[in-house]
């Protein structure tokens, strides 16, 4: 049609202002000075109306002072109100009245935005009506911004809590598990060692004591989880006697880490169940605990008869361990069994909390 070619300025220039727009909108909104993930409404307002003011006239003064022409508005931005189509370049007085390039004030006279006889320079009413449009548009656009932000945050804490109230269920399955466990091998005890026996009802209340402190958080210094370990091994020391070999790698530096309780102390007793105990002349069990970077990697190894795992089975203690690592959002694979040779090991990868 004969017209010039938009240039790269103008085709952008809307995407980055509808982009500032809405990242400058909300935020007189979400300006609470606590916790709360918006301000309420007369708060809000009060805030987002001279932030939207101030904008708004930087818009106005833009576009009302750039000497581009605005071909969807038919004037240029820089014309006064009394300046239309009629009264450019080719006026009612002819050629020669109403030509700004070449009146009485000289060539440069008429180029350009021209103030007023205050001093300032003019803006077209429709700019202005665009000012408000612009204004109540801000207002509103930042409050459903803000709005659908402050909902999505709660919808996220509902589901972060939901995840924690399902992971302390799970915990709380975990502490009878162990006990029952821990009194099942003491009832040998009290026919074959009454004197063992004795020890390891004093061991067993300590380890209630251990379990109710531990398994109530949901996250715990590593070294809770060793005293937690320990105390069940006490146990089995005095059940399995002998039978019981055991090689311990796990270093006290790495007691001050906070991870999720009771994630180690189910490898063990699974190792012990399964493993050690079932096999004649007893076995090995070797628990080594690393860090790398920001996780934790836990090795739990043992002799004897291969896991229930193998065979297509699994205990309610690695049941309840995998669904927990599920709701933590560990990645999967962080929890492995398998055999290597004559060994059964199983493999834990955790995330360091802190």
């Amino acid at each position: 049609m004969g017209l010039p070619g938009p240039s790269l300025a103008d085709i952008l220039a809307p995407s980055m202002w509808v982009a500032l727009f809405l990242i400058l909108a909300p935020l007189p909104w979400q300006w609470t000075g606590d916790d709360a993930p918006m301000a309420s409404n007369l708060r809000g307002a009060m805030q987002a109306l001279p932030w939207m003011t101030v904008i708004t006239l930087g818009v106005l003064l833009l576009l009302g002072t750039t000497g581009e022409p605005m071909p969807w508005w038919g004037l240029r931005p820089g014309m006064g109100p009394g300046m239309g189509r009629g009264s450019g370049m080719m006026g009612r007085g002819g050629p020669h009245q109403g030509m700004g390039m070449m009146g009485r004030g000289g060539p440069r006279q008429g180029m350009g935005p021209q103030m007023d006889e205050t001093g300032i320079l003019p803006i077209h009413p429709r700019l202005w009506a665009l000012g408000v449009a612009h204004l109540c548009f801000g207002l509103l656009l930042g409050w459903i911004l803000a709005d659908r932000e402050r909902a999505e945050l709660q919808e996220e804490a509902s589901r972060t809590a939901m995840k924690e109230a399902q992971a302390r269920v799970l915990q709380g399955q975990m502490n009878p598990h162990v006990l029952f466990n821990a009194i099942g091998g003491l009832t040998e005890l009290v026919r074959e060692d009454p004197v063992a026996a004795e020890a390891a009802l004093v061991n067993l209340s300590e380890l209630l004591r251990a379990l109710l402190n531990h398994g109530s958080r949901l996250v715990a210094p590593l070294g809770d989880e060793r005293r937690l370990v320990e105390l069940h091994l006490s146990l089995e020391r005095l059940r399995l006697g002998h039978r019981l070999r055991e090689i311990w790698n796990w270093s006290e530096a790495l007691d001050s880490l906070e991870v999720p309780p009771l994630m180690i102390q189910p490898l063990v007793e699974n190792a012990l169940k399964h493993g050690v105990s079932k096999a004649v002349g007893g076995g090995e069990l070797d628990v080594t605990v690393t860090r790398e970077g920001d996780w934790l990697l836990v090795r739990v190894v043992n002799t004897g008869p291969a896991p229930n795992e193998i065979s297509g089975e699994e205990g309610h203690g690695l049941r309840n361990l995998r669904e927990r690592l599920g709701l933590l959002g560990a990645p999967e694979g962080s929890l492995r069994l398998g055999r290597e040779g004559d060994w059964t090991v199983a493999s834990l990868r955790l995330k360091v909390m802190g």
